[in-house]
């Protein structure tokens, strides 16, 4: 079984407060927390950025 990896870092962003409204109503609507909502997004992309 792999070994989990452990969360080190921390990045502090600025969003203008409809940015992130926009953000907490799309994370409710999927049940999550906002920021699992927006590690996800910088996983997914990260991935598309390493395969292309």
């Amino acid at each position: 079984m792999p070994t989990p990896q452990r969360r080190t870092l921390v990045y502090s962003v600025r969003l203008s407060p409809q940015e992130s409204n926009a953000i907490q109503r799309i994370a409710d609507s999927r049940h999550l927390p906002a920021s699992t909502l927006v590690r996800a997004w910088i996983l997914d992309r990260l991935e598309q950025e390493q395969e292309g």
